[in-house]
């Protein structure tokens, strides 16, 4: 079984953390002091035994309220089961597949093993190595041998702890023991009490005489109760007097009226309920006929007010048109708005386009089909020739300027030709500079050659150059055209410009090779003139100038030749484009004249005020066609206006000039009408509701009528009036009645029981209850005064007897002699208890001595050898007299534990710890849990310690705590570390 994962929820310093112990057995957990390496071992204890309420508390989180976690343990045969604790008492388990299992099922899941039998065989810590340093040798000796047995000093506390009580309670000889200081105080007692009991004679006689002063005590009570108790009836017979009183005049008032005692009120209810019922009929039958009189005389009224069927109907006419008439003035309405905002379009219209046009005109004008072809036909033609006309003056005035340019040009180039004298004086200087430096024939040859390949590849560099050049420019031309895109165009163009440039260039090039080529050609002239590099440089340089020159002179004469003939051709163009102007301007003054509105307006916008004069007109027809329909609008509502105001006219009513209201006095006459018809129908149901009432009412009355005869007869009266009279004097006679039986209960709970037949006899008149109370007073007096005497005489005798008790009260020595044998006996039997509690550890280490002993030592030779690396290769359990021992064969030397190095009692320590979970985690296969041990390890038996570690950890898990980082690093396993700042 090992350990898979641990999830804190809140537990010491730790909150919401997580550890997974899966990559390794042999785990170890480095921190350093207050990390929270022994709150974790505290956790995993806690998540697999559980804890008290108590230490729940003490490991709740400071800055949490949780308290628990989950645990997950990973078993060969059962597979991952989860743990998961809150507080104290929460506890849940899941087996593999996920269901939940109860506590004994984890019980034996564990190997019903608890915290105890745990922490004895599969954890430990350095607390427990601190134990063995202030012990002597027989100490150690029992403690090893404890270790050695069961894994942990259990046993050991266990019998020191009760060879110390034993000691503490009873010794052979010697007073200090608990058991024998109690035998000397019982001692002690038994003769206090022997002196005592001759004390005891005297006390018995003054008890006596107490007891007799106690009777005579007793009797005289007795006598002043009787005597108070003859006293308070005598006062409550005085007190009940004015009550007899009362009573006795009750009963007179009774006598008075005894013709009534047996008169029945059985139909008291019945009769008073149907006479009330008949009273109530006799009021609701004259409310109802008055009722019916004022609805029958608002009735005839209303009838006399009411509207004739003619003239019902002749409302009705009016009323019905009600709907088409009010459509109607609101069509009147809608229309005059519509006709008003037709005629302001029409009007804004022409004053925002500033036409010189009327409303008027506009229902005279008509439009030919036509005539907005014709206006845009001359308006295209007419800016065609006038963008011609201006198109060739800007193209005359831009060739002048090229002449002008051209010609200044021409002057200046001629001023800077050199006369041909000068020319052959330059060229014959140059063919005698190359007479002077003739070259061989073979180098004019190869300089040929040479410059020829220049040439070449002048040539096609220039061609590549150009085709590639004019095929982007022209592609770039393409796109900018079709995708409006100008600055692309211009591109293209700037690209055309830099090809040419090129170009030009690279002939200038080409020229100057080809006159180098020549001149390696030319044959050297006879004549030799004695001239310069310099000089020649000078001549060649100006040569070439003059040549640039006549060339550049020869271009522009062709030039203006080109630019003097386009000027003369533009004049001609200028002529026929203003004759074709004159004859377009004949046609526009035509049409201004068939529509003088187009005077003042550019022909340009005649095909615009074409579109406006079709709006116009149509608005134009829009607003007559709504003049049309308001026209029959108003005749029809004037004609319902007329025979409405003659109807109105002939009820007399005043005479109303708006239709509104108009419409409201009918609307006025309809509602006075309906309320008025509302009203009859009304009155006549209620007319008809409060007959069948009033008919009710009576039908009611004669039935209670009957009724209340047959209650009469049935009460033996002969009338109402009688029966009311003589029901008054019976509530009278009950009353009187009552109060006498409520004076009776007064007088029972004032007096008692024993008293009442006496006050029965006594007669009111003879009876003196202040004399006879009086006598009772005085004698009450001596009696208390004789009761006083005997008290005094009582407290004499108590002092005498208290002085008795003083001195020893023989009682209360036999009373604690008896509890000291109590305390005696319970002492005896616990060290009994104790006694054979000893014997039987001492039995029981011995049968398991016998049986796991030496396997144990065995095993803890093996660890302890290897740690110790053979300097210690023999262990001697205690024997008799002899203690615990340990061997070096080589030497062969033993040595006790006390002469033994604090860090090798330590090494035998742990090497018996070792054994003991060998020996048992055979059945269980628990994890292994150590908490700092090592501390007083060297580095070399470190290492060997580690390797013990990591040969435990093949067949067990092992988890190691500690906060020494190089003991952590030594071992081959998984290290976990934990820092302040993760807790």
């Amino acid at each position: 079984m090992r350990i898979k994962e641990i999830t804190i929820y809140g537990f010491g310093r730790w909150v919401d953390q997580s550890f997974s112990f899966s990559g390794s057995n042999l785990i170890t957990l480095l921190g350093d002091n207050e990390a929270g390496k022994t709150t974790l071992h505290q956790f995993i204890l806690y998540m697999l035994f559980g804890m008290s309420k108590k230490q729940c508390d003490f490991y709740r989180p400071k800055t949490s309220s949780k308290l628990g976690g989950r645990m997950i343990l990973e078993h060969p045969a059962e597979g991952n089961i989860m743990i998961e604790r809150l507080d104290a008492s929460e506890v849940r388990c899941f087996d593999n597949v996920g269901a939940e299992r109860d506590m004994t099922w984890l019980g034996a899941f564990l190997g019903n093993m608890n915290l105890e039998t745990f922490q004895s065989i599969y954890s430990f810590s350095n607390q427990d190595l601190t134990v063995m340093q202030d012990m002597n040798e027989s100490d150690i000796s029992e403690l090893l041998l404890s270790v050695g047995l069961t894994g942990s000093t259990a046993i050991y506390k266990v019998e020191k702890k009760l060879q110390a009580e034993l000691q503490k309670q009873f010794k052979p000889s010697g007073t200090k023991p608990v058991i024998n200081e109690k035998l000397s105080a019982l001692r002690t007692k038994d003769k206090q009490t022997g002196e005592s009991k001759q004390l005891e004679k005297s006390y018995k006689e003054q008890i006596e005489k107490m007891r007799a002063l106690e009777n005579k005590h007793r009797l005289k009570k007795e006598q002043i109760a009787e005597k108070n108790e003859q006293l308070e009836r005598e006062k409550q017979l005085e007190k009940i007097l004015p009550i007899r009183k009362e009573m006795l005049r009750v009963s007179e008032e009774l006598q008075k009226l005894e013709d009534v005692r047996d008169f029945s009120l059985d139909y008291q209810k019945q009769i008073e309920a149907i006479h009330a019922d008949m009273n109530q009929a006799d009021r609701e039958i004259s409310s109802h006929q008055a009722t019916l009189d004022t609805y029958m005389e608002k009735k005839q009224d209303l009838e006399t007010i009411s509207l004739q069927d003619g003239e019902k109907e002749r409302l009705n006419h009016f009323l019905n048109q009600k709907a088409e008439i009010t459509f109607m003035i609101e069509r009147k309405k809608t229309l005059e708005e519509d006709y008003h905002y037709k005629a302001r379009e029409i009007t804004e219209m022409i004053q925002e386009k500033q036409i010189r046009i009327t409303a008027e005109d506009l229902e005279q004008l008509e439009l030919p089909f036509y005539l907005e072809k014709e206006w845009a036909a001359l308006r295209e033609e007419l800016g065609n020739v006038q963008k011609s006309i201006a198109d060739n003056q800007q193209q005359k005035d831009h060739l002048a300027q090229e002449k002008a340019r051209m010609e200044e040009e021409q002057k200046q180039a001629e001023k800077e030709l050199l006369a041909d004298v000068h020319v052959d004086e330059l060229k014959q200087r140059i063919q005698a500079y190359h007479q002077t430096n003739q070259r061989s024939e073979t180098q004019q040859q190869y300089m040929h050659q040479m410059l020829g390949q220049m040439i070449e590849e002048k040539q096609k560099q220039t061609k590549r150059f150009t085709a590639v050049g004019i095929g982007i420019s022209l592609a770039a031309a393409f796109i900018g055209y079709a995708g409006s895109m100008p600055w692309l165009f211009l591109l293209s163009l700037a690209g055309g410009i830099g090809i040419y440039y090129f170009r030009h260039v690279q002939q200038q090039d080409i020229q100057k090779l080809k006159q180098q080529q020549e001149s390696w050609q030319t044959a050297p002239s006879e004549q030799e003139m004695d001239v310069t590099e310099a000089e020649y440089l000078e001549a060649q340089e100006i040569l070439e100038k003059q040549q640039i020159l006549r060339s550049k002179l020869s271009a522009l004469n062709e030039t203006l030749r080109e630019t003097i003939h386009q000027l003369k051709v533009k004049g001609t163009a200028e002529s026929n484009l203003i004759k074709q102007q004159n004859k377009l301007e004949e046609g526009r003054r035509k049409q201004q004249n068939q529509f003088p509105f187009l005077q003042s307006i550019d022909v340009f916008y005649w095909q615009d005020i074409y579109h406006l004069l079709q709006k116009l007109l149509q608005l134009t027809n829009e607003k007559q066609h709504i003049y049309t329909g308001l026209v029959r609008v108003k005749e029809r509502i004037e004609q319902f206006s007329d025979q409405a105001k003659s109807w109105l006219k002939h009820k007399g009513l005043a005479e109303q000039t708006h239709m509104d209201e108009i419409m409201h006095a009918l609307e006025e006459i309809e509602q006075q009408e309906q309320q008025r018809q509302h009203e009859l129908q009304q009155l006549n149901q209620f007319i008809k509701d409060t007959s069948n009432k009033q008919a009710a009412f009576i039908q009611k009355r004669n039935h209670d009528k009957k009724e209340i005869d047959k209650l009469l007869n049935m009460a033996e009266v002969e009338s109402v009036e009688v029966y009311f009279e003589k029901k008054t004097r019976k509530e009278q006679y009950n009353k009187l009645y009552a109060r006498q039986e409520e004076l009776r209960e007064r007088i029972h709970i004032l007096l008692p029981e024993k008293w009442q037949q006496e006050w029965i006899n006594v007669s009111i008149e003879g009876a003196d209850h202040y004399k006879k109370k009086k006598e009772l007073e005085l004698a009450l007096a001596d009696e208390e005064e004789a009761l006083e005497q005997l008290k005094s005489q009582q407290a004499e005798l108590k002092l005498r007897i208290e002085q008795l008790e003083r001195a020893e009260d023989i009682s209360l020595q036999m009373h604690q002699l008896a509890m000291e044998k109590e305390e005696l006996e319970d002492l005896v039997r616990t060290w009994a208890v104790q006694k054979t509690a000893l014997r039987m550890l001492a039995a029981a280490k011995s049968q398991y001595k016998d049986k796991y002993l030496s396997l144990v030592i065995e095993t803890a030779q093996i660890y302890f050898k290897e740690i110790t690396r053979n300097q210690y290769d023999t262990i001697y359990s205690p024997a008799a007299e002899q203690p615990f021992q340990v061997e070096n064969s080589r030497e062969k030397r033993r040595f006790r534990v006390e002469e033994l190095s604090q860090g090798t009692r330590d090494q035998l320590y742990i090497s018996l710890r070792l054994a003991i979970n060998e020996v048992m985690a055979k059945a269980s296969g628990l994890p292994f849990l150590m908490d700092d041990v090592l501390v007083h390890f060297d580095g070399k038996r470190s290492e060997r310690m580690q390797q013990v570690l990591e040969r435990m950890a093949e067949n067990q898990q092992v988890i190691v705590f500690t906060c020494h980082r190089e003991l952590a690093e030594a071992a081959n396993g998984e290290i976990i570390h934990l820092n302040a700042r993760d807790a």
